[in-house]
């Protein structure tokens, strides 16, 4: 908003008035004005009294009375995803001389986006005491997301982490990150407006850098059962409990740093959805998306910040394809995890049986080796390259060596990994922005034949019903 005051005797449009978000610095003489609403969406103007800011007035040392404010109306979230302008005004060339409007073309680069409603009452009710504790000071972690709400509106939610928990720590240096309302991800003009407004805030000596997004993609592989007596069309009961999936997926507590998904209750939104479903067998696969640099050799860390679930014969790191140097053919992940074959000492009935199964009895350590293969004409499965990286099991971690990607499968260029938690319980840790993606989830509708009414014993149900509640043997992502 631009706010100016004239008198009426002045031409144009006056002086200008600046808005202030607090009294400091302020005298009597300052042009300045705050802004409040009021009710009904419905906002007002305050100006100085002569104390706290300039008074208005008719006076001989008075700018006069007359208030013009401009502003500009958005059509909120709506507004997002505009593509296609046409020019309006007028240009003039290097002669003074007005160029055909039709003549111009207007060239779109990047869609609208970050648009956003009007800040919702529980933000409200968040942010206010956080703002008003920091007294215009970032000092703590609650400090800078209450100060960066106020600099950035657009914020939805915010990380700040210390340099000394980061690995390896950085003293002296807090890493901020920041996720935009309805977009991923903050422009660079905007990043370098942020940290110039944050300077007046800080603890003189610390420094502030922020760091790009980082999303954590869960995605559910769930198998719900119905009682097929009791509605009428399996695909709108699908749609039924994506839409409640949806819902869930936009609660409080997720879509935000710090986030959870509780996997009890995504089991309940589920099963609450209609009456005739009668159970669901739901899988969590988490997800990170790598976006690598083509055409140059590079190296990639990915954190989860869950730890991951073990199978000793591999299939936990899954990946989308992609193409390297040198190879023609699509490869993808797969990891090995390490384990100890041997087992001298045995001192249980469990362990006596993992010998006598032929099974790793234990894992020797919480980290495995990635590996890349490819699937030959005939289907077979051919290794293209050996240690391509490290996995951390417990850590969460993915490191992939110095490789060079020349191309990604999927059109996004992105590289989408996936793997299986060890807990359904998933956090979003540190600067991790944890999200449902319900759009990547498979959701399957079964009939259950008990509830149905079909069969009694349940020998149909084991045999072609039946669905396992742990993770699938593929090798490639799905």
């Amino acid at each position: 908003m631009n706010v100016y005051i004239k008198k009426e005797s002045d031409s144009g449009r006056g002086v200008e008035y600046n808005l202030s978000s607090n009294i400091f610095d302020i005298n009597s003489g300052s042009r300045v004005y705050f802004i409040q609403e009021v009710q009904d969406e419905k906002y007002e103007l305050i100006f100085g009294d002569g104390l706290i800011g300039k008074k208005l007035g008719t006076g001989v040392d008075s700018d006069g009375n007359i208030i013009t404010a401009n502003y500009v109306v958005t059509d909120g979230k709506d507004g997002n995803g505009a593509a296609s302008f046409s020019f309006s005004g007028t240009l003039e060339d290097d002669n003074g001389q007005i160029i055909n409007p039709g003549t111009i073309i207007v060239t779109t680069n990047q869609t609208s986006q970050n648009g956003s409603d009007i800040e919702s009452l529980n933000s409200i009710k968040y942010y206010a005491p956080r703002i008003y504790s920091s007294q215009y000071r970032a000092v703590t972690s609650s400090d800078y997301e209450a100060i960066i709400k106020t600099i950035y509106p657009d914020t939805e939610s915010v990380s700040v982490v210390g340099g000394e928990e980061l690995d390896p720590p950085e003293f002296g240096t807090v890493q901020i990150s920041i996720k935009p309302k309805n977009g991923s991800f903050v422009s660079d003009f905007n990043k370098s407006q942020i940290l110039s407004n944050l300077k007046k805030y800080s603890v003189s000596g610390i420094n502030q850098k922020i760091v790009d997004l980082k999303i954590l993609y869960v995605e559910l592989d769930s198998a719900v059962y119905y009682n097929n007596s009791q509605v009428s069309s399996p695909d709108s009961l699908r749609t039924d409990v994506i839409d409640s999936l949806t819902s869930y997926s936009k609660s409080l507590d997720l879509n935000k740093f710090g986030g959870r998904i509780k996997y009890s209750k995504v089991q309940q939104v589920i099963d609450n959805t209609n009456t005739a479903i009668t159970s669901n067998i739901t899988k969590v696969i988490i997800r990170r998306d790598l976006k690598p640099v083509l055409n140059k050799f590079a190296q990639y860390e990915l954190c989860f910040g869950n730890q991951f679930h073990i199978k000793p014969q591999g299939l936990n790191i899954k990946s989308s394809g992609f193409k390297i140097s040198g190879e023609s053919s699509t490869v993808y992940l797969r990891d090995t995890p390490d384990v100890n074959l041997g087992q001298t000492n045995i001192t249980s009935a469990s362990q006596a049986g993992n010998v006598f199964l032929n099974r790793p009895a234990s894992i020797s350590a919480k980290t495995g080796v990635l590996s890349l293969f490819k699937i030959d004409d005939n289907g077979n499965v051919v290794t293209a390259a050996k240690n391509v990286g490290t996995v951390n099991y417990e850590k969460g971690e993915i490191i992939l060596n110095t490789i060079n990607i020349t191309e990604t499968s999927l059109s996004s260029g992105v590289i989408e990994i996936q793997a299986f938690p060890e807990s359904n319980d998933i956090v979003g840790l540190r600067d991790l922005y944890l999200t449902l993606d319900i759009n990547n989830s498979t959701i399957n509708m079964l009939r259950d034949v008990i509830a149905s009414g079909d069969e009694i014993s349940g020998t149909r149900f084991i045999n072609d019903f039946y669905t396992s509640s742990y993770s699938n043997g593929n090798l490639i992502r799905k």
